[in-house]
């Protein structure tokens, strides 16, 4: 009797040669660069403390949360309560020797509300515990969001690009710093899954979530109105609304907070409430970092330049959402997004995870690029960790974010390059 046992099969799939030594170089790049990352933040911690460098966005959400917990949604825009409540944990968890690398600021959560519900758990816990919960729920998120990614756009055995991407600035950026950017990624992705599928109303309530960040949406809602996509747009005006509605009946007093919160974010340099703008990824930085070795003037027209150029070709991007075939929209989709981060006047590098939706489109139908962006991932992972080994953490951030530009050029020009050509459809 035939079993699965003696059951006949077909030849064994032999890999060629150079594949399996280039699979090999990958594995072994991810775990040297697993163990460099483990040892920064070892390192890092050990030297200056928690809640200064590594910890120091959770160090504004952990307050705000206690803040709403205490007396309410408004509460988490008092600057004042706040910052007291901030001194508190720079005092006891930063290192002495390690206070004179970066002086204490006020380090806000310029989130709207009902977002900023998301502080509360962890606040349940002590300071450090808390942390770490809030550390380990991002990374939890940003792997099985990317297993939901892969199962919805067929992209098979996807275990080394999740690794890549969790090993990547951007991620490592994410969860060093206790940020929330994974949210929006997981927003962006839900609405593109229902985009692809037909759904556009839904697509929009998606990418209204996404006002957590609304920084992100600067170049959705023209790109969109170009593509006549008005149903998308609608979408997202009914989210917004829903959620400004149940949030202004919580408490009416939280529209008034979140705008004094947010609207020092607009300077145009220096460390502006610690948001180091050297170290952001998009032509801003590159005027403040132009402006060290070049007259401010010329910095600023080449930021300028770039910006619109940029811009412009994203919203090129955005305008083949009208057509048909999800090719076409995982391409227009990932030129949009990265356009407009590079665009955008605020865009730390964790803001980037927001690729990995139509990334992972895109590589589903050419998996050929996938070697290529694992090794980017990894790579800048390395350049970053080297650069603050011999340069210093300040300046590799900056070198980082700088790097991270390109790249989101150079992905941008590539989708309005490949959106030029004849689809297939029409060829």
């Amino acid at each position: 009797m035939e079993s699965r046992y003696t059951r006949p099969v077909g030849p064994a799939i032999v890999l060629p040669r150079q594949r399996v030594v280039a699979r090999r170089g990958l594995v072994v790049l991810a775990v040297v660069v697993l163990l460099a990352e483990a040892a920064f933040v070892v390192v890092a911690v050990r030297q200056r403390g928690l809640f200064e460098y590594v910890a120091l966005d959770y160090r504004g959400s952990r307050t705000a949360g206690e803040a709403i917990r205490e007396h309410g949604l408004a509460a988490a825009y008092d600057l004042a309560g706040l910052e007291a409540a901030q001194r508190q944990l720079y005092d006891r968890f930063v290192r002495v020797e390690g206070r004179g690398v970066m002086p204490f600021a006020l380090v806000p959560a310029p989130y709207p509300a009902p977002f900023t519900l998301l502080f509360v758990p962890s606040t349940l816990l002590p300071p450090v515990a808390g942390f770490l919960a809030w550390t380990l729920l991002h990374a939890a998120v940003l792997v099985l969001y990317q297993l939901r990614l892969a199962r919805a756009f067929g992209l098979a055995r996807p275990g080394w690009l999740i690794a890549a991407v969790l090993l990547s600035p951007p991620a490592l950026v994410h969860l060093l710093m206790g940020q929330l950017s994974v949210w929006p990624m997981v927003f962006a992705g839900e609405a593109l899954i229902a985009f692809t599928r037909g759904r556009q109303l839904s697509a929009g309530a998606w990418l209204g979530l996404a006002v957590l960040k609304p920084q992100s949406l600067v170049l959705f809602v023209p790109g969109l109105a170009l593509a006549r996509q008005w149903r998308v747009l609608a979408g997202m005006a009914m989210a917004v609304a829903v959620l400004a509605a149940a949030t202004l009946a919580a408490d009416p007093g939280w529209i008034a907070g979140y705008s004094r919160h947010l609207l020092p974010f607009f300077a145009a340099e220096g460390q502006v409430m610690a948001s180091f703008p050297t170290s952001m990824c998009n032509w801003r930085a590159f005027g403040l970092n132009a402006a060290r070795i070049l007259p401010a003037g010329l910095a600023w027209v080449l930021a300028c330049a770039g910006m619109a150029a940029t811009g412009a070709a994203g919203l090129a991007c955005a305008r083949r959402l009208a057509g048909p075939g999800r090719r076409r929209a995982g391409v227009a989709w990932l030129g949009l997004t990265a356009a407009g981060c590079a665009f955008t006047w605020h865009a730390h590098v964790h803001m980037s995870l927001l690729l990995a939706p139509p990334l992972y489109l895109v590589l589903a139908e050419r998996p050929a690029l996938r070697p290529a962006v694992e090794v980017l991932c990894l790579g800048l992972a390395a350049v970053f960790l080297g650069a603050a080994s011999v340069g210093g953490v300040g300046r590799a951030h900056d070198l980082l974010g700088l790097a991270m530009l390109g790249v989101l050029v150079a992905c941008t020009a590539a989708c309005f390059v490949e959106l030029r050509r004849p689809s297939p459809a029409t060829a």
